[in-house]
C-alpha cells in the first residue's frame, strides 16, 4: 500500500475537525446563545493558539499514518508531541467559545484514537484528568435512580454539610466500592495527605471543612491537575475565576497549583455562593455547573429542593451525591473496604528568594528529595523561582537557613534561569528565539505576547533558558529508536538537499527525519549539517 493511500484512509477513516468549520459540540450550542459576559464574549484571534493547533493536527496526521504501517515506538513519541501542544494550548488565557470547543474536540479526539497503541508510561501522561472527567460520566448516571424514597440523615450539625443517605448517594458509594475502587484509594491517600492544611482554612474562612470533599471529587487532590476545559490546581479553577480570587497566574507561576492559596480562594467564593443560595448543596452545584444555571433551574422548577431538581445538568446531579458519598466513606473507611493512611503533608517553613534559580539545583545542593521541594512549591509553573521578584520558596523545615547558604553560595551565573535580551534593528521573534534556542512559543508566552510581528527595536524580552521552558519546548525533543531493531546512520547535508530528497533516498519520510533531529516544521536545513538517520534493519 503506498503511502498516499495510507494518508488517504487517514483522512477519511478521521473526523474532519479541522477543515473549514469544526464538528458542533454543547459548548459551541451554548456560546451561541449564551449571554455576553467576560467568559462568554469572543476574544481576539490569538495566532499562538492556531500556531498550536496545526501542530497538533500535524502530529496526529504523522501518528495515523504511522499507526497503519505499525510503527508503535513513533506512534507513542507523536502522542507526546500532540499532548505537549495541547497542554501547551491550556496554558493560553482568554480563548473563546469557539476556540475553547475546538481544542476540546481534537483533544478528545487524541485521546480516543491513540489510546490503543500506548504503554502505560504514557496512558498514566492521561491520569492527570480530573476526577470529574474520570468518574462522573455515563456509568455513574445510569446507575443513580431518580427516585429517592429511601431518605437517612446521618449528621445535620450547625456550620455543617448534611450528611445524608438516599438512592443517589448510596449508588455511588457501590460505584467507588468497586468500579473505581483502586482509583480512589488513591484519592484518599492524598486527602490524609493534605487535610491537615485545607480543613484550618475553610474553617478559617467561616465554611465547613466537609468542603475539602470537593476538592477531592474536583481533582483527586492533585495539585497538578488540569482539565481539557483549562481548570488547573486541586479545586480546579479556570483562568478568569482565579484571577477574581486573587490568584495570580505568569509565565512563572499558577497560584492555582498553591494548596493554601487556591482553598483560600476556593474557601472565599465558596463562602459567596453560599450567602447567594442559602444552601450548601445548592451552592457546591453552582461550583460545579455556575450560578446562572442553577438560579435558572429553581425558576423553572419553582422550588430549591436541590435533590428534586430535574433540569439541572446530570453531572451536577450527581456531583453533590458524589462528594457526600466520599465524605461518608472517609468518616468510616474500614466499613466500605478503605484504608486511610497516617500520612500528612511536610510542614515547612519560608525562605525569601530575590533571583531566578532552578528548584533542581536547590534541592541537591541542600539535599532535599526534589519531589518535596516540588510539590511543596506546585505553583512555580517553570520548576524555578521567578525573577525580578521576592518570592517566598516553601522548604520542609529545619531547613530554612541551609537554603539560605545555598543560594547565597551559588555564583550568579548558576543562579540565573533566563536571559534579557533587548530587540534590535531587523530581529524577528523567530531569530530571537533561535539565537537562545528556545521555542517561539516559550518566548511569546514568557513575555505575554500577543502578536509576533509587533517587535519594537529596544523592546526587553525575558528569554527563558531552555531547561526552564515547559511543554512546547519539549515538542523539539529528539526522538531515539531502539538500536536493536533500527541501523542508526549519520548523513551530511550537501547543498542543494532537501529532507523530501534525503526521505526518499532512505524509504522514510521528512517527517520522521524532523522527529529524530529536534527540527520544527519549516525549518531549514544547511549544507554540512549531521543528520541523524534510522533504518528498520529489514530494509537494511
Amino acid at each position: 500500500m503506498t503511502r498516499l493511500m495510507i494518508f488517504l484512509l487517514v483522512l477519511t477513516g478521521t473526523t474532519s475537525i479541522w477543515a473549514s468549520d469544526f464538528r458542533e459540540t454543547p459548548l459551541t450550542q451554548l456560546a451561541r446563545g449564551a449571554e455576553a459576559s467576560p467568559e462568554t464574549m469572543p476574544v481576539e484571534s490569538d495566532f499562538l493558539f492556531d500556531y498550536l493547533m496545526q501542530e497538533v493536527k500535524l502530529h496526529y496526521t504523522e501518528g495515523r499514518l504511522l499507526a497503519l504501517e505499525g510503527d508503535t515506538g513513533a506512534v507513542q513519541f507523536e502522542f507526546e508531541l500532540m499532548l505537549a501542544n495541547l497542554a501547551a494550548i491550556e496554558e493560553l488565557d482568554s480563548l473563546g467559545f469557539d476556540q475553547r470547543a475546538y481544542f476540546t474536540s481534537l483533544a478528545d479526539l487524541v485521546r480516543t484514537d491513540f489510546l490503543p497503541y500506548l504503554d502505560q508510561e504514557r496512558k498514566n501522561m492521561l491520569a492527570n484528568l480530573t476526577f470529574r472527567e474520570q468518574m462522573i460520566q455515563l456509568e455513574i448516571m445510569q446507575s443513580v435512580p431518580d427516585n429517592d424514597d429511601d431518605f437517612i440523615v446521618l449528621d445535620d450539625r450547625d456550620g455543617h454539610i448534611p450528611l445524608v443517605l438516599n438512592n443517589r448517594v448510596r449508588s455511588i458509594i457501590k460505584f467507588l466500592q468497586t468500579t473505581r475502587h483502586s482509583e480512589f484509594q488513591v484519592w484518599m491517600d492524598r486527602y490524609a495527605k493534605y487535610a491537615a492544611v485545607i480543613r484550618p482554612i475553610l474553617i478559617e474562612h467561616g465554611v465547613p471543612e466537609e468542603l475539602v470533599y470537593l476538592a477531592l471529587i474536583e481533582s483527586g487532590l492533585n495539585v497538578n491537575a488540569r482539565s481539557w476545559a483549562q481548570a488547573v490546581g486541586p479545586w480546579q479553577f479556570i483562568s478568569s475565576t482565579g484571577k477574581i480570587y486573587g490568584l495570580e497566574r505568569t509565565w512563572w507561576i499558577d497560584e492555582r497549583r498553591d494548596i493554601v492559596k487556591s482553598t483560600e480562594a476556593a474557601a472565599k467564593f465558596l463562602k459567596k455562593l453560599y450567602n447567594e443560595f442559602d444552601n450548601w448543596y445548592l451552592a457546591m452545584a453552582a461550583y460545579n455547573c455556575g450560578e446562572g444555571r442553577v438560579h435558572r433551574t429553581i425558576r423553572l422548577e419553582g422550588h430549591r429542593d436541590f435533590w428534586r431538581l430535574r433540569t439541572l445538568p446530570k453531572e451536577t446531579r450527581s456531583y453533590v451525591p458524589t462528594v457526600i458519598a466520599a465524605a461518608i466513606i472517609i468518616r468510616s473507611p474500614d466499613q466500605y473496604g478503605f484504608t486511610l493512611p497516617d500520612k500528612v503533608m511536610t510542614e515547612w517553613e519560608m525562605v525569601k528568594v530575590t533571583r531566578s534559580i532552578d528548584l533542581d539545583r536547590i534541592a541537591r545542593a541542600a539535599k532535599i528529595e526534589y519531589s518535596i521541594l516540588s510539590t511543596l512549591n506546585a505553583e512555580l509553573r517553570q520548576g524555578v523561582t521567578p525573577p525580578d521578584m521576592h518570592y517566598a520558596l516553601k522548604v520542609p523545615n529545619g531547613y530554612g537557613d541551609k537554603v539560605e547558604a545555598v543560594i547565597n553560595q551559588l555564583p550568579t551565573s548558576d543562579k540565573e534561569a533566563f536571559q534579557i535580551h533587548y530587540v534590535r534593528r531587523g530581529e524577528s521573534l523567530w531569530l530571537i528565539a533561535r539565537k537562545y534556542g528556545v521555542s517561539v512559543t516559550s518566548l511569546t508566552r514568557a513575555n505575554n505576547l500577543r502578536n509576533s510581528n509587533r517587535l519594537s527595536v529596544g523592546q526587553k524580552l525575558t528569554i527563558p533558558l531552555p531547561g526552564t521552558t515547559t511543554y512546547a519546548a519539549q515538542s523539539r525533543s529528539k526522538q531515539t529508536l531502539p538500536t536493536s531493531s533500527y541501523n542508526k546512520l549519520v548523513y551530511v547535508v550537501k547543498r542543494g538537499d532537501t529532507l523530501g530528497h534525503i526521505a526518499e533516498r532512505y524509504h522514510t519520510r521528512a517527517s520522521s527525519i524532523r522527529r529524530w533531529n529536534g527540527l520544527s516544521y519549516g525549518e531549514y536545513i544547511y549544507p554540512g549539517q549531521r543528520l541523524t538517520i534510522y533504518q528498520k534493519k529489514s530494509d537494511g
